[in-house]
């Protein structure tokens, strides 16, 4: 792959994911989608190396992708929309396959579907391989050689900064005291989240139009194959003196990305002990209460607990087993220790205000996993077992299904709530105590025993409405006709059965 050619190809890429975000952001689909398509066939067209497809009768793919890309200007159904674009994104992919030299309309169904298989793949790495092969040559480490051994440092930064935003925007979302602490330190002029917002979109979309860009120029196979065997782009060793000695390609940038995540996370960190585990008055302080400030964010924090277990997999790959990944490592965990613990403490706080459903089970399972992992990830540091990290993580995974299984999150749900009704000292001051029969009606035969049991403790509104739905439950049962065979057993549902005929006679 000409490294010229790459440049041109990147460049078109970046040019129109800058024009998309004029032509798409904050903008319905209209007139804009045939637009956009035009643009990219013509940019499809002129970088391939033959200009033209090499066969005739895949002219009409291109045809096919501008009278599907008429679709979102004329009509409005969704589903009619949605059937257009891709259709369009379809055409457009066959049409970049046909202008890198292969023939499509003459090739078998089956051929076909192995094009497409193909071409989905090389849509999603093809903006990296253009990326990779644009500096093949050298022609852009110039600056590199300029600054000598700062070079990895500043490439680690620039790599550390979209890193840095996905978190913080993350934990800002997550902890409200946070994130007015981020708008306070990053409060400027212009508004950097809507210039990040447009800035995202713009390289989302070059990312997007990079994959028929790199296959016209490259090819669907040139591109998985480089990425499948790992081959390396020509030339593209970093300038003598760039890198210290000792040091695998790119560990000063992963170690350099490791740091930053752990300065950010340190600063959440000091948030949550200052707040979240120090006692309600500091709370009062600036006027949240505890269940207004935990009601919402261990969604985030899981999340973040999981990008960052990923990022140190990705990290240790690139960067070895070194001493400073060890350490900038070992404090990132300990860091994602305190974040879970931050998620587990708003789940148990929320959970005390209003009680149980199936999805915060899930969620406290989750971070019991999460947690699991974390003890994993520590074990395999210390002894530089880490190619067995994903073993582990799937059997704890394997575990922790199993276990919830035992449980059974319904069966639980259920229980405990029904406890809370029992013992009120199970509610917190600001919480929630009532029994909510809509809920537990939609719950299935795990739980219709604990329903019965809670007949005779709620309160004389709830039980006769709770009484209607089980008896709704209990005919439904024996009408289930395909429940009733001895193949058909199942613990739950006897015990459900079983329950319900307590009851006695509809009322």
């Amino acid at each position: 792959m000409d490294p010229r050619i790459a440049r041109r190809a990147a460049g078109a890429a970046l040019a129109f994911g800058i024009l998309a975000e004029v032509l798409f952001d904050r903008a319905a689909l209209g007139i804009n989608v045939p637009i956009a398509t035009a643009l990219v066939l013509a940019i499809v067209t002129l970088l391939a190396p033959n200009r033209r497809p090499a066969d005739r009768l895949d002219l009409w793919l291109a045809g096919l992708a501008m009278v599907a890309s008429l679709g979102p200007a004329l009509r409005t159904d969704p589903s009619v929309v949605q059937l257009d674009l891709v259709l369009t994104i379809a055409a457009v992919a066959a049409w970049s396959t046909a202008m890198s030299g292969v023939a499509v309309t003459r090739r078998s169904a089956a051929a076909v579907a192995g094009l497409g298989v193909e071409a989905g793949v090389a849509l999603g790495i093809g903006f990296a391989w253009l990326v990779s092969h644009a500096a093949s040559d050298g022609a852009l480490s110039s600056a590199g050689r300029q600054v000598g051994r700062l070079a990895p440092v500043l490439r680690g930064a620039l790599i550390a900064v979209p890193v840095m935003a996905g978190f913080a925007l993350l934990l800002g979302s997550a902890d409200a005291v946070f994130g007015r602490a981020i708008d306070d330190a990053l409060r400027f002029p212009v508004d950097l989240e809507d210039v990040s917002n447009r800035a995202l979109f713009s390289i989302l979309a070059a990312v997007l139009v990079g994959g028929p860009i790199a296959i016209a120029v490259g090819g669907s196979k040139a591109l998985i194959g480089s990425f499948a065997t790992g081959t390396a782009a020509p030339g593209g060793a970093p300038p003598d003196g760039a890198r210290p000695s000792g040091l695998r390609p790119y560990a000063t940038e992963a170690l350099v990305v490791l740091a930053a995540v752990d300065a950010l996370f340190a600063a959440f960190a000091a948030v949550q002990i200052a707040f979240l585990f120090g006692g309600a008055s500091t709370l009062s302080a600036i006027g949240m209460t505890y269940s207004d400030y935990a009601r919402q964010g261990y969604f985030q924090l899981v999340f973040v607990v999981g990008l960052a277990g990923l990022l140190l997999l990705g990290a240790h790959e690139v960067a070895g087993l070194t001493r400073r990944f060890l350490v900038l490592a070992v404090a990132l965990l300990l860091l994602t220790g305190l974040i879970l613990a931050s998620a587990a403490v708003r789940l148990a706080l929320y959970q005390g205000a209003y009680g149980w459903t199936e999805l915060r089970f899930f969620v406290a399972a989750s971070i019991a996993w999460l947690a699991t992992c974390l003890a994993l990830t520590l074990g395999a540091l210390r002894a530089n077992r880490m190619r067995w990290l994903p073993h582990a993580i799937a059997m704890s995974a394997a575990a922790v299904t199993l276990a919830v299984s035992a449980i059974g999150p319904q069966a639980f749900v259920m229980h405990q709530n029904l406890a809370r009704v029992l013992d009120p000292s199970l509610v917190a001051v600001d919480g929630h105590s009532g029994f909510d029969v809509d809920y537990a009606s939609e719950l299935g035969d795990d739980a219709v025993p604990d329903l019965v049991a809670a007949l005779a403790v709620v309160p004389t509104p709830d039980a006769a409405a709770l009484r209607v739905q089980l008896e709704g439950r209990r005919a439904a049962l024996q009408l289930d006709s395909s429940s009733a065979g001895p193949l058909s057993w199942n613990l739950s549902r006897e015990r459900a059965r079983a329950a319900l005929a307590t009851l006695g006679a509809p009322q």
